[in-house]
This record gives structure tokens, sequence and C-alpha cells, in this order.
């Protein structure tokens, strides 16, 4: 049985805008124990981690790892040294697809391997 490990340490980090915006200009903001979409996880959690609190298909991942909110900006170029690379998924040890441009804010190490 061979298995693929997706393993994204931290190595830099650069700024993203926050994601606490009143998307329907009300004029209130979300409560941080509220949960804006009924996804089962808190306002406050997905702000933090990067999802977004109105996307009940937009969920924080299980691991913890935080989304940047510049993932929707990125614009691929290719496949080349040097360039922005396609957006692909990889399953983690939870089962859950992670996106490559959803860590647009930091420098990815990506280790595969193999084991029989």
């Amino acid at each position: 049985m061979r298995a693929l490990w997706l393993v994204l340490p931290v190595v830099g980090l650069v700024a993203c805008g926050g994601n606490n915006a009143d998307e329907d200009d009300d004029g209130d903001e979300l409560s941080p124990s509220g949960d804006e979409d009924g996804d089962g996880y808190t306002n406050g959690d997905e702000e933090r981690l990067g999802s977004d609190p109105y996307d009940d298909g937009d969920i924080p991942y299980e691991g913890g790892w935080a989304k940047g909110q510049c993932r929707d900006d990125v614009q691929a170029e290719g496949n080349e040294v040097g360039q922005v690379a396609e957006n692909f998924s990889l399953k983690d040890q939870y089962g859950q697809d992670w996106y490559l441009h959803d860590f647009c804010h930091d420098a990815l190490l990506i280790e595969f391997s193999g084991f029989s």
C-alpha cells in the first residue's frame, strides 16, 4: 500500500488583509460566537482561520492552518521554475482536500513520499 502525505511547514509569512467585512452592508458586525452560514464553525474561528463565515462550503482546515485572504487573487502562470503553479489539491491526514493557492501568504515545502 502506498501513502501520500502533504507536509506544509510554514517557512515565511506575508501579510494579507483580514476577512472582517460586513458582507450585507447593514452596518452590524458578525458575532464571533455565532455561526452565520450554519456550517458548524463559529464566525470567529472562520475569520481567524481564513474561511468565509458567509459560505457554508468554505470551512477551516482540521489541522488549524489558516487560509490566505489572497487565495482568490492568485493567477497561475505555469509549472516552470519561478512561475506561479496551477492550483491543485491533495488530501491530508484528516482526509480533507488542501489547495495550493490557499497558502498564498506562506512559503511552502511540499514533500511527496511513498511507503510500501
